[in-house]
């Protein structure tokens, strides 16, 4: 477990593996989305970003 990168006093076990920094919940984000990541199959913080993304999609009501 690290300290947040943004929150110094919070303790985290979400760490960017490419950039190697950690971020609690608050700041789960992806820095590079739209760049390759040899991790990215297997990243936390994809997940849980791409998670919250969906949740914030209205649903389609067609």
């Amino acid at each position: 477990m690290g300290k947040c990168r943004n929150h110094s006093e919070k303790e985290t076990a979400y760490i960017c593996m490419k950039h190697k920094y950690y971020v609690c919940e608050l700041c789960i984000a992806c820095q590079d989305p739209e760049i390759y990541c040899k991790y990215r199959s297997s990243c936390a913080i994809f997940f849980l970003e791409k998670e919250k993304r969906k949740e914030k999609r209205p649903e389609d009501r067609s």
